[in-house]
């Protein structure tokens, strides 16, 4: 046990001898206690560690944060990269399917077609069907859209067709990924016989036409007219689109249901994202389209009016 003489402390003369029990330790009054330690001094800071864990960001404590993350970040560059411009309007709009896909879905689309009108399309040489097929004709023609598809059995060449067809044209290499908008592709055309549907449509190079939308178009002129929005539709390749846009719907319904926030929203969003807004605005493209499609193949566009 370290003691100091207490008459020094009391009569308050320097210090002379520290003693430790019996035995001096310091005799000399210069001496002072020494540190030993030859690092300078630091002002001592306490860290809880609760505060050290508060500043860690939820996205690093959580797995799922950063699957959710990555795949917004993917979901937005694809959309981007896929964004395309309408040639006739200027629109952008997002765009993904190939030209080949696109060939594929329009045979598994004609081959549905015939399935569901089984026995109710007319034949080739049937004064309907010519009637049809006379004025879509005319305005593939003149669009340099392609032609249509002819379901009359070929003509067998003899020696003095030799130089009216192509002899070498069976041998060459056809090009299945060309799309009927770009004037490469055979149109199919399809006439069903059934007066209570008043309606035509075209969609992937099929072009299908009810004999009860007839009388309402009176003549070739309104059918022509009728028949240019609905070509127009496919040169604008709204049903490549509205194909585009779904798959769109199906990447959000999953981000939302994986997040556990659906509650039917990706329902709302089909609804009002993808079928209103859209289909007013591809309804007026085709009109614009079609009467030009239609004045290109000298008919009137002020039929489409009436």
């Amino acid at each position: 046990m370290v003691q100091l003489n207490n008459s020094a402390w009391t009569l308050g003369l320097p210090v002379r001898q520290l003693s430790c029990g019996s035995q001096p330790v310091l005799s000399k009054p210069w001496c002072r206690p020494r540190h030993f330690s030859t690092t300078p001094r630091h002002n001592v800071q306490y860290t809880r560690f609760s505060d050290q864990q508060s500043h860690t960001s939820w996205f690093s404590r959580d797995p799922a944060a950063k699957i959710f993350v990555i795949f917004c970040t993917g979901g937005v560059l694809y959309y981007v990269s896929h964004l395309e411009q309408v040639p006739e309007t200027g629109r952008w709009r997002f765009m993904a399917i190939s030209p080949k896909y696109e060939s594929k879905l329009a045979e598994t689309a004609y081959a549905e077609l015939l399935a569901e009108f089984r026995g109710k399309v007319l034949p080739a040489d049937h004064p309907i069907t010519r009637h049809v097929r006379r004025v879509v004709t005319s305005i593939l023609e003149a669009n340099n859209l392609g032609s249509l598809h002819s379901s009359e059995p070929r003509r067998r060449p003899f020696v003095d067709d030799f130089w009216g067809e192509d002899p070498y044209g069976a041998a060459r290499q056809r090009e299945t990924d060309a799309t009927p908008e770009s004037g490469g592709k055979e149109w199919h055309l399809l006439v069903v016989n059934d007066p209570k549907v008043v309606n035509a449509m075209a969609s992937f190079g099929n072009i299908v036409v009810f004999t009860g939308i007839l009388p309402v178009c009176k003549d070739e002129q309104g059918l022509a007219a009728v028949l240019g929005h609905e070509i127009g539709h496919v040169v604008a390749r709204h049903p490549q689109e509205r194909y585009s846009s779904a798959k769109v719907l199906i990447f959000i319904a999953f981000l939302l249901q994986s997040a556990g926030l659906d509650w039917g929203l990706s329902r709302l969003l089909s609804t009002l994202l993808l079928e209103l807004p859209n289909s007013r605005t591809q309804e007026l493209e085709a009109d614009a389209i079609g009467m030009r499609l239609i004045a290109q193949a000298c008919y009137d566009p002020r039929s489409a009016v009436e």
